[in-house]
């Protein structure tokens, strides 16, 4: 199978998913088989290294969010039919889509808003040092001491506590913002699909067999994890050569091995 059949096999298997997710798995794979022949490897052995074009429609699919997938489903395949669907039932899905679409909002801007009030909270309890304070002074000069000594303790205390509660607020809301933002990247996952940016065009692991000699010299290839070792030609396990005798040219000659004992 050469590169064409291939992306055509691929295109049908696909089915009906949006054009743009079979576009960008197309462009995908079509780079990783001339990255391969860029290597060294013929198109056929290329293709072939992929796997099978069942098993990579099966991974593309299974890779693509729910909206867009549950919008593939229920095509039909006639744009006008889908149209006439769209209208028929919009009673039913506009108001479960936009349903959706309020709770996000509400749950998202829920967590802000726990973030808001946690802060308010502890801006209030320091602002009781300064009010208590200036209740001090008033109620000194107006004659109520005892009133006076009670709401600067009460602005005191408020004021420590607020203090204390700064660092317990400072973390919780490192906690809620990560957590609003783990829930806008669910939301977006939920309609577009990760960016294949880690992803290489050689696969980081492969056999040797797979890579021709040339290839695999400029190349070598990497063993899988938990792959067995290589063995040699008598079933063994090959390792380093042992290393070789001292010469007498060579300074850890006995001359010098003698030498370094007396040293």
């Amino acid at each position: 199978m050469n590169k064409t059949e291939f992306t055509d096999a691929l295109r049908r298997a696909l089915g009906k998913l949006p054009s743009y997710e079979v576009e960008q798995s197309i462009a995908f794979y079509s780079e990783m088989i001339d990255d391969r022949v860029e290597d060294g490897m013929s198109e056929a052995d290329a293709v072939a290294a992929l796997g099978p074009v069942g098993a990579i429609a099966a991974q593309i699919i299974a890779e693509t969010p729910v909206i867009p997938k549950a919008i593939a489903k229920a095509n039909t395949g006639s744009r006008t039919l889908n149209v006439v669907l769209l209208v028929v039932f919009s009673p039913i899905w506009v108001p479960v889509a936009l349903a959706l679409v309020m709770a996000a909002l509400m749950v998202y801007l829920s967590i802000w808003m726990v973030i808001v009030a946690l802060w308010a909270t502890v801006v209030a309890l320091l602002l009781c040092g300064p009010i208590g304070i200036v209740g001090l002074v008033w109620c000194l000069a107006t004659g109520y001491p005892l009133t006076a000594a009670w709401l600067l303790g009460c602005g005191l205390a408020a004021a420590g506590t607020g203090l204390f509660a700064l660092f317990g607020v400072l973390a919780a809301s490192k906690g809620l913002v990560q957590l609003t933002h783990s829930f806008a990247r669910w939301i977006k996952g939920l309609f577009v699909k990760k960016v294949r940016g880690s992803e290489q065009a050689v696969p980081p692991c492969a056999p040797a067999s797979d890579l021709p000699a040339a290839a695999g010299a400029l190349h070598p290839a990497t063993p899988c994890p938990g792959a067995p070792h290589p063995v040699g030609p008598q079933g063994t396990v090959p390792f380093p050569p042992a290393p070789m005798p001292p010469t007498a040219g060579n300074p850890t000659s006995e001359g010098a091995q003698s030498h370094d004992h007396r040293a």
